[in-house]
Parts: C-alpha cells; sequence; structure tokens
C-alpha cells in the first residue's frame, strides 16, 4: 500500500520533506502521511524492551530468587503493545487508511501461527500425561482462548494464590491471561479510536487520558482489596496499555509542539527508563500487592525508552544484536517457556530445580527460534500474497482449538484414557468439609467486595441465621472450631470422635486469615474488609461464648508464603491472637499445626504411581512443599504461652520416608487428602482421632471440674 501526496510515493514524499518538517503536528493528510511512514520503521530499541521483557519474565519463572520482580516483564510488555498498535492505527487513520478487517487480518498472522502451534502442543503433551482434573483444565484453557478470555477464565478458577499461588505452577496455559487482555485491548481500540477520530477529533486524547486516569485510579484501589481480580481484570490493566498510546498519540500528532529530546536528553531519558526496568525486576517481589501503583515502575520505565529514540542505550544496549535476537523471539519465547516449566512441576518424579528449569529455558529458546524460522517467517510471507485467506484459515483454526476444548472440558479430561483404579483416584473429591450442623457454619466468599460496614453486617447475618455457635445440649461440653477451609477439613474426624460427648460449633469461613485481632486495613489477606470483618466478629463471639476448647485451624503456609494471600507478621499475630483470647477467659486453645501439602494434588501423585509402577507407597517425598514444612516448624518453635497448645500434624505425618500418603490400603477412599492438602473424608478422621484427640481430650478433662 502506498500513502502520500498524489503522484509521489509514501517514500518519495517522505525524502521532500525533510528538515524540520518532519517535525510538525500532522495538520494535513499529506504531512501525516509523511509521518505514518517514517515512524512506522522498525526501532531497534523497542525490539530490544521486547528482549527485556521476555527475559525478565523467563529469569522470574525459572529462578524467583534470582529476579524476584520479573514477572513486570508482562507490564512492559502491555506498555509497547499499546504504543506499537495505537500508532498502526492513529498513523493509519491520519491518512484515511485505516480498515478494520485488515487490522484484523494483520493481528491474526501475528499472533494465531505462533500461538497454535503452541496450544496444540500442550493438547497432545495432555493427553498423554495429565490426569483428568488437569487435561480438563487445559480443556477450559483452549475454549477461553478461542474467545481471547483466558483472564476471565483463570480469575474465575483462582482459588489460593492467583496468579502467584502455588497451584499456579502446575496450569500449561496460565500465561496466555496477558495475551487474552491484549486481544481485548485491540477490540475495543480498533473500533474506539477510529470512531472518535472520525467524530470528535479533538476529544480523542482527553478519552485516551481519562481511560488511563481512570483505570490507574482503580488498579490502586482493587489492588489492596482484591489482588487477584487487579492482576486479572482489563480494567485495572488498561492504564498501561493507555500510557502506549498517549506516547503513539504524541508521536503521530504532537511532534511539532513536543518534540523527540535532544540526544543527550534522549540518553538520559532512556538510561533512566532501563534502569527503572531493571530496578522493578529486582525491587518487586510476589509477596508484595500488585499491581496496584508498583506497575508504575516498570511501566514509567518503558514509556521513558519509547519516548527517547536515538539514545546510546537505545542503540547500544537495547539495540545490539543479542538483544535483537531475543527481541525477535519473544513472543514465541513467552509462548513456550511455560508449559514447558508448568508440565516440569506436574510431572511425577521430576524435581524443578534451578538446573532443570535452566535446561527447559534453554529448550524454549531453541523452540521459539525454530518457531520464528518455520511458522511466523513462512506465514508473514503467505500473508503478502493471501492476506485475508490466511487470515480466515488461521481464525477457523483457532476456532476448531475451542471446539476441541469444549470437548475435552465437558468430557472431563477424558478419563478413559485411563485404567479405572487410576481414574477413580485421579477423581477421588471425598472432602473431610462434611456434616450439615458444621458446613452450615462455614462462610463461604462473595463473588464481590463489600465495604467494611456492609462487611460486618452480612457476616453476622450469616452466622445468627444459621444458629452459629449455639450449643445443642448445654450439659456437654463446648469445642468450637474456628479458621478457613484447613479448619473446615477436620469437620467429619470431630464429628466421629467428640460428636456424642461435646457440643461441636463452627465460625469458619474460606480463604480468610483467622486470629488476627487487628490489621490495616491493606495488610495482606487478613486486612480486607470481608475478613477484618470475620475476625472481629470471631472474636467477639469467642468471648461471649467461652467454649471449653477452641480449636484454631487453617493453611497457616498460605499466610505465611503466598504472594496474595500472605499477611505480613501473620505468625505473629496469630500467636498474639491465641495469647490474647486466653487471656481474656477462654481455658484451652489448641492449634491444628499445619498439614503437609503436595504439587500437584495427591491424587494425581498417587494416581501416576499407580498407573507407572503398579502400587501406591504408603510414605513418599515425591510432591511434598518445603513452604509448608517450613511454616510447621516456625510455628511449632513458637513460645504459645499458657492454655495454648500448638499440635504439629505434619510432624506426626512426615518421617524419614516422606510424607504419609494413604491411611490405609483401601484406594481411592484411604488417600489421606483430596488435592494440595485438604483431608480426604478418611484423612480427616485419621488425624482427628490420632493427631489432635490427645490435645483436645486432655483440654475436655482439665474443663470437667468447672462445670
Amino acid at each position: 500500500m502506498q500513502i502520500g501526496a498524489p503522484g509521489l510515493t509514501g517514500r518519495a514524499f517522505a525524502k521532500k520533506l525533510t528538515g524540520p518538517a518532519l517535525d510538525q503536528a500532522l495538520d494535513t493528510p499529506d504531512l501525516a502521511a509523511a509521518r505514518a511512514w517514517r515512524d512506522l520503521d522498525f526501532r531497534k530499541d523497542i525490539n530490544g524492551l521486547r528482549a527485556l521483557a521476555v527475559l525478565g519474565v523467563v529469569v522470574f519463572h525459572a529462578d524467583r530468587a534470582l529476579l524476584p520482580g520479573g514477572f513486570a516483564g508482562v507490564d512492559v510488555f502491555f506498555v509497547i503493545s499499546g504504543f506499537l498498535i495505537s500508532r498502526i492505527i492513529l498513523s493509519e487513520c491520519a491518512v484515511g487508511h485505516f480498515r478494520l478487517p485488515m487490522f484484523y487480518a494483520k493481528r491474526a498472522k501475528r499472533i494465531l501461527p505462533a500461538l497454535l502451534l503452541v496450544v496444540a502442543a500442550v493438547w497432545v503433551v495432555g493427553w498423554f500425561r495429565a490426569a483428568p482434573i488437569q487435561f480438563r483444565d487445559i480443556g477450559g484453557g483452549l475454549l477461553g482462548n478461542s474467545y481471547f478470555t483466558v483472564n476471565f477464565w483463570l480469575l474465575r478458577l483462582a482459588g489460593v494464590g492467583g496468579y502467584f499461588g502455588a497451584d499456579s505452577a502446575t496450569k500449561p496455559l496460565l500465561h496466555l491471561w496477558s495475551l487474552s487482555i491484549e486481544e481485548q485491548f485491540y477490540l475495543v481500540w480498533s473500533v474506539l479510536v477510529p470512531a472518535l477520530h472520525r467524530l470528535a477529533p479533538r476529544l480523542l486524547p482527553f478519552v485516551i487520558l481519562a481511560i488511563f486516569v481512570a483505570s490507574f485510579g482503580f488498579c490502586i484501589f482493587l489492588t489492596p482489596v482484591d489482588p487477584i481480580g487487579a492482576f486479572y481484570l482489563p480494567w485495572a490493566r488498561a492504564w498501561e496499555l493507555a500510557l502506549g498510546a498517549l506516547l503513539a498519540y504524541r508521536e503521530v500528532f504532537l511532534l511539532g509542539r513536543w518534540p523527540f529530546p535532544s540526544r543527550p536528553m534522549a540518553d538520559l531519558g532512556a538510561a533512566a527508563g532501563v534502569a527503572l526496568i531493571v530496578g522493578g525486576y529486582l525491587y518487586l517481589n510476589e509477596a508484595l500487592p500488585f499491581p496496584g501503583w508498583r506497575a508504575a515502575i516498570p511501566t514509567l520505565g518503558c514509556a521513558l525508552v519509547i519516548a527517547s529514540p536515538r539514545s546510546v542505550v537505545g542503540e547500544v544496549l537495547l539495540g545490539n544484536q543479542i538483544a535483537g535476537f531475543f527481541g525477535l523471539i519473544s513472543y514465541p519465547l513467552y509462548l513456550w517457556h511455560w508449559p514447558l516449566f508448568a508440565f516440569a512441576h506436574t510431572w511425577p518424579g521430576v524435581i524443578p530445580t534451578p538446573a532443570v528449569l535452566f535446561a527447559l529455558t534453554v529448550a524454549a529458546v531453541a523452540l521459539a527460534a525454530l518457531t520464528w524460522r518455520f511458522i511466523e517467517a513462512p506465514a508473514a510471507a503467505l500473508f503478502r500474497r493471501r492476506p485475508y485467506a490466511l487470515a480466515l484459515a488461521l481464525a477457523a483454526a483457532l476456532a476448531a482449538t475451542g471446539i476441541v476444548g469444549r470437548i475435552t472440558y465437558d468430557s472431563k479430561g477424558f478419563p478413559g484414557r485411563f485404567p479405572p483404579l487410576v481414574t477413580r483416584v485421579f477423581d477421588f473429591r471425598a472432602n473431610g468439609a462434611e456434616g450439615e450442623r458444621l458446613m452450615s457454619c462455614f462462610y463461604q466468599r462473595d463473588d464481590r467486595a463489600w465495604p467494611l460496614d456492609e462487611e460486618r453486617r452480612r457476616v453476622a447475618a450469616f452466622f445468627e441465621s444459621h444458629r452459629c455457635g449455639v450449643d445443642a445440649d448445654p450439659e456437654k461440653p463446648t469445642i468450637l472450631v474456628v479458621g478457613d477451609s484447613h479448619a473446615g477439613h477436620l469437620f467429619a474426624g470431630l464429628n466421629r470422635t467428640f460428636g456424642g460427648r461435646a457440643n461441636v460449633m463452627a465460625l469458619a469461613a474460606v480463604f480468610c486469615a483467622p486470629l488476627v485481632e487487628t490489621v490495616a486495613m491493606d495488610a495482606g489477606v487478613a486486612g480486607t474488609p470481608r475478613c477484618r470483618a470475620i475476625n472481629d466478629y470471631v472474636f467477639r463471639r469467642i468471648a461471649e461464648i467461652k467454649p471449653d476448647v477452641l480449636l484454631v485451624g487453617g493453611y497457616w503456609a498460605q499466610y505465611d508464603h503466598e504472594a496474595n494471600w500472605r499477611y505480613p507478621g501473620f505468625l505473629d499475630a496469630l500467636v498474639a491472637g491465641a495469647r490474647r483470647l486466653h487471656a481474656d477467659g477462654v481455658p484451652s486453645i489448641v492449634i491444628a499445626g499445619e498439614t503437609p501439602t503436595w504439587a500437584p494434588a495427591l491424587p494425581i501423585l498417587v494416581g501416576r504411581d499407580l498407573l507407572e509402577t503398579g502400587s501406591a507407597p504408603e510414605f513418599s517425598r515425591v510432591g511434598v512443599r518445603p513452604d509448608s514444612l517450613e511454616t510447621d516448624r516456625a510455628l511449632a518453635a513458637k513460645d504459645w504461652g499458657p492454655g495454648v497448645v500448638y499440635v504439629s500434624q505434619a510432624d506426626r505425618l512426615c518421617g524419614p520416608d516422606g510424607c504419609r500418603r494413604l491411611v490405609g490400603r483401601n484406594l481411592p477412599d484411604d488417600l489421606i487428602a483430596v488435592d494440595y492438602g485438604h483431608y480426604s473424608l478418611e484423612g480427616s478422621k485419621y488425624a482427628v482421632e490420632t493427631i489432635l484427640a490427645p490435645a483436645i481430650d486432655a483440654a475436655l478433662e482439665r474443663a470437667r471440674p468447672a462445670r
């Protein structure tokens, strides 16, 4: 396509407009044509930014200790995408050459060839290696990817930890969330910008600025309240893409007023930008609330580099051949690296050490280079000859992956791929959180966040409407269970062991750090309005009930380690809360210590053992997560004070041969856990009877004289 003055090619006309004319604002279509031709040239520094972005992400995933904030490379990608796509749309709109079908065709050519190859490879490997529940989730990922809604799919599934949670390491299509956000941006932007440019061109920059400000403000507001939502929702990420769009608008329309900086200023700006990006990689980490205002560190750095062309940093540091190579393969490298890492985390017997992940990184680089050479480059050549035919074929292939994904998901991961016993083990779900009376007092999470006063009202209404904390027989002693789902998975065992001789009651809530009395409203998950309201209510009711035994259960490692659920200083806050309750009159408090946890889920580990060896060992080290054992040791070493007993479950369940997987030989019922660490029905009974009952019995015995 040629653009420019009548009778001149874009190149010839741009040649005619030399010197200061090229830095004038686009007041006429001819000047716009010249600007469009010149400024859509390839920029080596932006290609180097792509390399810096993808290497940050890959290194973070390979070894988080090396680059704790490398995940912010995705934020750099967002700014780059916002800039490049907006520059294309604005330049073409300025000369009247923007065509929506061609825009989508170009996006299909750029995105789909490598993407289709990678998702097909993930599905094929999953067919042979993934357990039904894992393969079902791969199918869901394929389905979401066909609509570019993987971010919403992951948000719906984000039970523990979101992107940074331990369960995320086993999802081979997790990384497609960022691609979905970009595609959602392209779909909206390619309609909104041309419409505004045609109907109200003077309003266009103000609309972009308003989107930037509104989205950034929303992101800052939402991050401490709902960090997982802030991470995945497009309206909490739109400001990063809008930042790139503002840079594009300035470059296309406003260079006459705000020209490119001089060479010394460009050097300073680009150096500061790279320093901010690298500094963000080193300063940020998964334990800090993110994105929020912290995402401005790498995004501002990226914006400074883009706004400072022709710098020494851009030419030497970002424009060298090595950076150019990684920039060229950045997209397929991003696509390939994570599935390789995810399968390493789910492959039984493979321990994803830094050495293993480094080897997989090398493999990902090789696959990315091959993908560029044999998939992307031929697709680009074919696109030049038959653009719409190729785009339609790619779109049809994408739709086909969605159909395959839907069938895979609806079939529940094709469980018939495995022998019947293995399938039953893989699908095992008999959770220890059962019993109508106790489960009716297990407060679930709402899909939306409420202000603190409304959360207080809702918490009180829930527990009071179910008569939680009201004893059935005043003549019997009272055991009150508080905590999260790791208190709930003890319900079956407590009912069996103590249901006939004590009032077993519950004030439990899913996804909330228990027994934390007073926290700042932005201090981890315990500081959210929901959890603040729950803890305030539970503390008040404990003081009113004064149970003979207070049993506290929780996923302690989650609040001590996992990024989006971590509450700073939680272990000490837990000890302080228990000591305070004893001082206020609760005679005996039993802390149900940390349980061992596994990655991937225990049924998958045992099913793989059966599939590959024909037997399932009672104990094993394979898949045991070290964070749960570390947290258990830390809690066991605390000074809990009088009246409080910490009972280490991990210490009783783990030994020289690893951690207990089975409580009997009847599979799958005798699996001790149903997932990463929640007790099964039989596991709950086993844990209460053999580990917790002695401490609870002793507490009840001490309470007998007082009654």
